[in-house]
């Protein structure tokens, strides 16, 4: 059976924009920023045939559910990534058909289930006005042995962070910031045991029982 955890914090309504110390960005210990509280199954292996296709497609997905815990609306923006031990970044949603929702749709058996593209939106307040909700990906490099799952809009909470990098004598751009904007975002982390030809058989196995919040 498929573990199903929860992530709660006290959440009270605002946005802040905290200026970050000269040492590593870490969430503040008691914040006083709203936060969702996030429920979700590990991720999945699916393998989908496309319409006219002959063989099948590998995807990765994770069901998850929102909560509002707050006595207010909260818009609810997701951004939900895999980052591997290569570094390689798998962004949800990119490069991935619309048949692989069908089919974890018929999988989950959710009637409440949202697709991706129409996840964001305004929370409402209560436990049964959570949303449901999946991050699909494609699949990644066979020979990964790790991964994390980084997801971000279930906070409040921001920072500015002094890029060390700046070169002020230089305009101020994309390729030049004098500052970056992290968010508080939930890490999860996995690995993957055996070998890259069993990969079809293998569920991702989490590191830590308990999740890291990141300032990213």
């Amino acid at each position: 059976m498929r573990k199903l955890l929860a992530v709660h914090m006290l959440c009270l309504a605002g946005t802040a924009y905290g200026e970050a110390p000269a040492t590593q960005p870490t969430p503040a210990i008691a914040s006083a920023e709203w936060s969702l509280i996030f429920r979700f199954q590990d991720p999945r292996r699916v393998s989908v045939v496309l319409p006219g296709g002959a063989r099948p497609v590998v995807y990765w997905y994770m069901l998850y559910t929102v909560e509002n815990p707050t006595e207010r609306e909260i818009n609810f923006v997701p951004e939900i990534r895999i980052v591997t031990d290569r570094l390689q970044v798998i962004r949800c949603g990119e490069g991935v058909s619309p048949e692989a929702y069908r089919s974890i749709h018929r999988r989950a058996n959710d009637p409440a289930l949202v697709p991706p593209e129409k996840i964001a939106g305004r929370v409402q307040p209560g436990k049964d006005r959570a949303r449901h909700g999946v991050a699909i990906w494609k699949d990644f490099d066979p020979e990964i042995r790790s991964f994390t799952v980084y997801v971000s809009g279930l906070s409040g909470e921001m920072m500015r962070w002094k890029n060390p990098a700046f070169n002020p004598e230089k305009p101020q751009g994309r390729d030049n910031r004098a500052y970056f904007l992290l968010r508080k975002t939930l890490a999860i982390p996995y690995s993957l045991p055996g070998s890259e030809a069993s990969r079809g058989e293998i569920v991702p196995r989490r590191i830590a029982d308990e999740q890291k919040w990141v300032m990213r």
